[in-house]
């Protein structure tokens, strides 16, 4: 009579050394390439509205200014932001004689995302901070508030010469509900000096008053009380 003759089992065994040794290198790529938004520079109170209208992320130039009258440039760290404030640097370095390095205009670009607010004269040594020395330093702010000396026409001006005359999809004024008005004017007078006649105005939400053909919008489509 015939036997059957059982098949001897083997343990499996897979070398995880080359899966481990990738996972690694992929771990250490995005440690090393990632790059974090600075912290934004100024704290601003926004007006309230009641606009449904969401902020933009991409394509951003935006033009701050605090309750001191401080004005700051910011781009957006999506990558149209980030060429266009490597042109405006270029043309600053080179309308204004500023010799920006190489390593200087990288931290332009690094901290417009955060915020730049400093004179002209003043902005080679800026870029030569450190990170930790950006986020310590209180920017005097760019002057505005002489018609004769509105270095924001400078900012913006060699934002639209770098892109030749392309501006930003999205231009946003982010104000300061305490500040004066002649700041807000004289940040105006550049934006129309340089062809800017339409710009966002970022506000803070506040509640949509019952009844209203927003409040009624809202209510439809969130299919509850509006808020």
């Amino acid at each position: 009579m015939s036997k059957l003759n059982k098949i001897a089992r083997k343990s499996t065994w897979v070398d995880m050394t080359a899966f481990v040794d990738v996972s690694f290198l992929i771990l250490t790529f995005f440690m090393l390439a990632t790059k974090f938004k600075p912290p934004e520079v100024v704290n601003i109170d926004n007006p309230k509205s009641v606009s449904s209208d969401k902020v933009e992320d991409k394509d951003v130039f935006k033009v701050s200014f605090d309750k001191e009258g401080r004005v700051f440039i910011s781009f957006s760290s999506d990558k149209e932001g980030r060429e266009k404030a490597q042109l405006t640097a270029d043309v600053l370095s080179r309308q204004k004689g500023l010799g920006l390095t190489p390593a200087e205009i990288s931290n332009f670009i690094k901290f417009s995302s955060g915020g730049i607010g400093v004179p002209v004269s003043q902005l080679k040594s800026f870029l030569a901070l450190s990170d930790a020395e950006y986020k310590a330093f209180k920017q005097p702010g760019i002057p505005v508030s002489d018609t004769l000396n509105n270095q924001l026409n400078d900012y913006i001006n060699a934002l639209l010469t770098g892109t030749g005359g392309r501006k930003p999809a999205n231009i946003m004024l982010n104000g300061d509900n305490g500040t004066t008005y002649p700041y807000f004017k004289n940040i105006l007078a550049a934006f129309k000096k340089n062809g800017i006649f339409s710009f966002k105005l970022i506000t803070a939400m506040e509640g949509v008053p019952s009844g209203t053909p927003l409040y009624k919008r809202q209510k439809e489509q969130g299919g509850g009380e509006a808020k």
